[in-house]
């Protein structure tokens, strides 16, 4: 995937023209092509024991959190990713949920939020870079929704940058770092259904926020643009009349469900670019590409919480990057592409579950089915494979 250079600046007042979801059919595109997993062969369908050993071997090391194994100061590319998904995008969706917003009606309401649009009339709220903190509230002081250059001072020095420090191998890596300079921009939409009212959001832009490594705190980039992203909605410029299209990544929260679970459906297409910098073998920071599809009515990309037990329901997937070593010499450059599906306590910090939780898991990935569940216990976390069944973790 080639990756956009060019960083749209949207100013709040006249930010929103124009919506469709273009390219994409609602929450679900039943007609892409180009989905994750379309072209792949059916699962373990002429998979030899060692291709199942190979691609698991890559498992073990990048993604140790599809079997309850990740450890928290040690991740993995697919670790990173699906953190990053959930610390960060799914935890604004949970908690924009507590925000009151009527004090805003006069400030960040708009009556029709895609004026052009002939299919989506809703009014919705919108929020922008410092906004955004202000909005969520404190448990969001350390995240950075505004990516700037920073100011240039009387010495030439310049201060302020928030990507001062970082690196990239080298100028072909896309997204570029200049692409990551920009604002967050937050939607909260408006129905006339009193259930659905103010449970769809869109984000879209770069932020950060901080994870925990064992030498303190580091930030972890987020972009969300017209390249890391299938999903778009179309937004129109200050002083400009024709709308432009950016990428972006939508998550609605089912307001009522037959056993009364909290419920969280993406957006198929959903994408962003995520920058990491914990890999202590190499200088600069890898780029990690996370795709998310759907199928309207048929596989549904879902989050679910219910009496404690988290399910992440991934049914089309791609996860894509690096992680340099140089003990056995390795790009570690690989593409994982499949599902994802997870049920249990604490699912992407499974090791901090309590004594005896279990966690299940069915993942298909390259071609090949790992199912079979996770128990933490006193000496560890064991797992367990029904497939296939020759697996050991």
């Amino acid at each position: 995937m080639k990756f956009n250079k060019s960083v749209l600046v949207i100013t709040l007042s006249g930010f929103l023209a124009a919506c469709g979801g273009g390219g994409s059919e609602g929450y679900y595109n039943t007609d892409s092509n180009n989905a994750p997993g379309s072209n792949q062969p059916r699962p373990n369908e002429n998979i030899t024991s060692a291709d199942a050993q190979k691609t698991f071997n890559a498992l073990k090391v990048e993604a140790a959190s599809l079997f309850g194994q990740a450890e928290p100061q040690q991740k993995g590319y697919v670790d990173h990713a699906l953190d990053a998904y959930a610390q960060s995008i799914l935890k604004i969706s949970q908690d924009i949920r507590n925000v009151d917003f009527k004090s805003f009606k006069a400030t960040n309401r708009k009556e029709k939020c895609f004026e052009e649009s002939k299919i989506d009339f809703r009014a919705c709220y919108v929020f922008k870079g410092n906004q955004i903190n202000q909005l969520l509230g404190s448990n969001y002081d350390s995240w950075d929704f505004v990516i700037d250059k920073g100011d240039i001072n009387e010495n030439d020095r310049i201060t302020g940058d928030d990507l001062a420090n970082i690196r990239l191998k080298s100028d072909d890596i896309t997204p570029s770092l200049e692409s990551y300079y920009g604002e967050t921009y937050l939607l909260v939409f408006e129905n006339e259904n009193k259930l659905k009212d103010l449970q769809d959001i869109t984000i879209a832009g770069s932020f950060s926020h901080p994870f925990e490594q064992a030498e303190g705190l580091q930030k972890r980039f987020i972009l969300i643009n017209n390249e890391t992203s299938n999903f778009k909605v179309t937004v129109t410029k200050l002083g400009e009349t024709v709308g432009t299209e950016m990428g972006a990544l939508s998550i609605f929260k089912v307001p009522k469900t037959s056993d009364n679970s909290e419920y969280y459906v993406t957006e198929a297409g959903s994408g962003f670019n995520t920058l990491v910098n914990d890999n202590t073998n190499v200088a600069f920071a890898e780029p990690i590409n996370f795709l998310i599809d759907s199928t309207l009515g048929v596989l549904p990309s879902t989050y679910k919480v219910l009496n404690g037990i988290e399910t992440l329901n991934l049914p089309s997937v791609s996860i894509a990057g690096t992680r340099v070593e140089h003990e056995v010499p390795t790009l570690n450059a690989k593409e994982f592409v499949g599902s994802i599906y997870l049920e249990g306590p604490n699912l992407l910090n499974f090791k901090k579950s309590a004594a005896n939780s279990i966690l299940k898991f069915k993942h298909i990935i390259n071609g090949i089915t790992y199912e079979g569940q996770s128990k933490n216990t006193a000496n560890g976390v064991v797992t367990e494979f029904t497939s296939p069944s020759l697996i050991k973790y």
